[in-house]
């Protein structure tokens, strides 16, 4: 059986979108996680009181890091995100989401996995059309939604 060959599209894009945050963010954030501890120690519960501070510790750590850049290739053995590689049989089908005013668009990967399977990748616009092209010689076009919980999480700003 002959492979089909595509032509190697690659990018590089931030990990995600970095939102400056004020200062009074950051002290809501440390309210809120402490009257949600004394809350969890007064009814006894002592791993949730625990659970709470790393939750509120991660947040705020995660949103003072600087995203990371990373490459994506789309190739005819399969599609890379960073480190990770995917060949084009693990691939179910993949949808664009035109963001216009946006920065880059969308592009939606879903895989044959059980944990995960959506991946909403960045793309420059002016990679659209040859995407679309590439992608539809070796998985078909589907419509696939981001989940309404990232759409929520954007909207509230994380």
């Amino acid at each position: 059986m002959d492979e089909i060959q595509i032509k190697t599209i690659e990018w590089t894009t931030p990990e995600y979108k970095k939102k400056e945050r004020t200062n009074d963010w950051f002290w809501a954030i440390g309210l809120v996680t402490i009257v949600a501890c004394v809350l969890a120690v007064w009814f006894h519960n002592y791993v949730f009181a625990i659970f709470l501070l790393l939750s509120g510790a991660s947040l705020v750590m995660l949103s003072i890091t600087t995203p990371q850049h990373i490459t994506y290739t789309i190739e005819t053995k399969g599609l890379s995100m960073g480190r990770e590689k995917y060949p084009w049989k693990k691939v179910k089908g993949f949808n664009i989401k035109e963001k216009e005013g946006e920065e880059y668009s969308k592009l939606i990967i879903e895989l044959d996995k059980y944990f995960l399977p959506i991946y909403r990748i960045p793309i420059p616009h002016e990679l659209i059309p040859e995407l679309k092209e590439n992608l539809l010689k070796v998985t078909p076009r589907i419509e696939i939604d981001e989940s309404k919980s990232m759409m929520f999480m954007e909207k509230l700003g994380f």
